[in-house]
């Protein structure tokens, strides 16, 4: 393998290009967290101890499923309250909207499943569920990403 070296010029291209992701990054997880700080509060306040939300996507189509709201062990309805929720706009500015609690729970698990997992409805696509534990605010993202495979074997005979 052969080392690339930049000249001075193609150097500092790359790295503002870095510097640009970085940044987008940190706007997109800064969003995250004030999701997070919205709508925490208000699902302890009507007594859900966590919610369940799943996605599910494949052949560049993908979409959050179900939100299911838990009172302790046992499923319950979320309340029809609005929450603020946070994105970052196509130039980089954060936007901020009071939309259903339901639908700012989908689209912090959309948004957060494409943050982590780019492209997960790209292909095979892929599945996962988003758990939000109340109490703790300790959110959790399982992701399994679906793909073909296969063996192939040359047998001389």
């Amino acid at each position: 393998m052969t080392d690339i070296q930049l000249d001075p010029e193609h150097a500092a291209a790359a790295a503002r290009i870095v510097a640009e992701i970085d940044e987008q990054i940190d706007r997109v997880r800064e969003a995250e967290r004030r999701c997070k700080a919205a709508f925490l509060p208000l699902l302890a306040e009507h007594g859900i101890t966590r919610v369940e939300i799943g996605y599910d996507g494949g052949g560049d189509e993908g979409a959050v499923g179900d939100v299911t709201a838990f009172a302790g062990e046992d499923t319950c309805d979320l309340p029809s309250v609005l929450c603020d929720h946070f994105s970052v706009e196509w130039g980089g500015d954060m936007a901020s909207r009071a939309i259903q609690l339901e639908d700012a729970l989908s689209a912090f698990a959309e948004n957060a499943a494409s943050d982590h997992h780019i492209g997960w409805e790209n292909g095979e696509g892929a599945w996962g569920t988003i758990e939000i534990d109340v109490a703790s605010g300790a959110v959790s993202l399982t992701h399994n990403s679906r793909f073909v495979d296969y063996e192939t074997t040359e047998t001389e005979l």
